[in-house]
């Protein structure tokens, strides 16, 4: 017994200063890589953590009691020609996209043009069905709540990013993508890939393909382009002035913020097939808006944009385990780890895309929210969770 004390001994005495340096050596890495300070002036906060984290830039709106309390810009819209972030940049916001998507969609229902259960092959020139479940129509309600049964079959969806081509809009119609994707025959069909085993309606399977569908379908029902529906019927209503699903439509004098990858790289401008799904551009002052409205009962400064009923039926929890709504999810904190964080229940939706990190959220109980827009994408390092400590006093900041 002695013996193996001895050696235990032994043995701990080689591996305990190994250990010993091992973890001063973390702790050194960590203290370097991570600012634990807190600034008590926010801006200030704000500026050390970005720092720290070595992102390029963000735009950040807290919405507190009812009104955009505060705006924050931090670091650089074009760090090559040195122009910084400030309240009318640009940004594209990725999947936070879809919330206005979902918005257009909502309103079709509103005005009894469709119902959320419709088949949507009764609004469409062309046949698009599940081919593992032939008989089971895909509906409205099924695509926005992610549980349609249409997959996203990434590495075509990654190709066609037109930044493998040079970047700008993509030449694929949303009509021509739809029937290529989703139709047998189609030059990018594949029943194995393009869809998921399960059952349309039976299953959350988050589908960027299933929202670039329901511009497509907004499109037919109104024989409208789905950028100018969502102008007429969203964007103007709210005044949005500067916000655009193209970069053909952005005005002359709009600065769209260059988008970064995780090495600091600077990306074309890009866009994709399926752009209601992802390539809103806009600023977190009209974003903000935006939100002010789906929170006030769908009241805007130029008009109504859905009633409170409406938008009471578009957070009712749908799939995912009740964190998925119409086109909302009640998991966007939860994503980041920070559970616990608000005062209440909120709601909101979160992007990524290269170059791109979004962050969107509201307490609709106390009208409270935040929005913040990177044009970079996030790396996997210690140095996020200089941003983590951010985005966790921001909410706590705007009261949620």
């Amino acid at each position: 017994m002695m013996e193996k004390k001895r050696k235990k001994g032994r043995v701990w005495k080689i591996i305990g200063p190994i250990l010993g340096a091992l973890i001063i050596a973390f702790a050194t890495i960590t203290f370097i890589q991570v600012d634990f300070s807190n600034p008590k002036d926010l801006e200030k906060f704000v500026q050390v953590k970005m720092k720290k984290s070595g992102m390029t830039g963000v735009s950040i709106a807290i919405i507190k009691d009812n009104q955009i309390n505060r705006i924050i810009n931090y670091g650089d819209a074009d760090r090559e020609k040195d122009i910084p972030i400030t309240n009318d940049t640009v940004f594209q916001i990725a999947s936070v996209s879809k919330t206005v998507t979902a918005t257009a969609v909502m309103q079709l229902v509103e005005k009894g043009i469709i119902q959320l259960d419709d088949d949507i092959n009764t609004f469409l020139p062309i046949s698009i069905v599940h081919p593992k479940f032939p008989d089971t129509p895909i509906t409205f309600r099924m695509l926005l709540n992610h549980t349609s049964g249409i997959d996203n079959n990434w590495k075509l969806y990654d190709s066609l990013y037109t930044s493998n081509s040079g970047g700008g809009d993509s030449t694929v119609t949303l009509a021509q993508f739809m029937k290529d994707f989703l139709v047998p025959g189609g030059k990018w069909y594949d029943e194995e890939k393009n869809f998921t085993k399960n059952k349309p309606g039976s299953a959350f399977s988050y589908s960027n393909v299933g929202y670039g569908l329901l511009g497509y379908l907004v499109e037919e029902m109104t024989k409208t382009p789905f950028p100018e529906y969502t102008q007429q019927h969203i964007f103007d209503p709210v005044g949005m002035k500067h916000t655009k699903w193209l970069h053909k439509d952005l005005l002359s004098n709009d600065v769209l913020a260059v988008q970064y990858d995780a090495k600091h790289k600077p990306l074309v401008p890009y866009s994709f097939p399926t752009y209601p799904d992802g390539t809103l551009k806009t600023t977190t002052t009209e974003f903000a808006k935006f939100y002010l409205a789906i929170m006030n009962g769908g009241k805007a400064e130029n008009g109504t944009i859905l009633s409170q009923a409406t938008l009471d039926e578009m957070f009712k929890p749908q799939s995912d385990n009740g964190n998925q709504a119409l086109g909302w999810s009640y998991s966007a904190l939860d994503s980041l780890y920070l559970k616990g964080v608000s005062k209440g229940k909120v709601i909101g939706h979160n992007g990524s895309d290269p170059g791109v990190l979004t962050i969107t959220v509201f307490n609709p109980d106390n009208k409270s929210g935040l929005i913040l827009f990177f044009n970079q994408e996030l790396s996997l390092s210690l140095k996020s969770l200089n941003l983590h400590s951010m985005v966790k006093r921001l909410v706590k900041e705007s009261g949620m």
